[in-house]
């Protein structure tokens, strides 16, 4: 049953972040000359990144109440957090505020979540 719990968790935040990614693609492709594609790199960061975080700390709220469906929220705003400051041609500012942002929601949710399982 452990295993079935983790293969879940782990479903939920890989189908989390192809959903973004999949969306990002349909919505919003991505250009054909390098100018634009900085430029496209730079405005999904700016939409994708507070997405990620937003998934994630959401999910340390859900994660009381629902651990599997909260975990996976975590994992998948994680990902897609990672998923914002991938892209190659992002600038390099940018990409040290989405690392820095990333970490501190890590730091965040581990607090959140740990916090709470030492408490109960």
């Amino acid at each position: 049953m452990r295993v079935l719990r983790v293969v879940y968790v782990l479903g939920i935040a890989v189908a989390l972040v192809l959903l973004v990614v999949a969306g990002v693609e349909a919505f919003y492709p991505d250009p054909h000359s390098y100018w634009q594609a900085t430029i496209h790199a730079r405005n999904v960061f700016l939409f994708v990144l507070p997405l990620g975080a937003v998934f994630a700390i959401g999910g340390t709220f859900l994660q009381r109440r629902q651990d599997i469906f909260g975990a996976g929220l975590i994992l998948g705003g994680i990902g897609t957090m990672i998923f914002a400051i991938v892209p190659y041609n992002l600038e390099a500012m940018l990409r040290f505020i989405g690392i820095a942002v990333t970490l501190a929601v890590l730091i965040f949710v581990g607090y959140r979540v740990f916090h709470s399982l030492r408490r109960s």
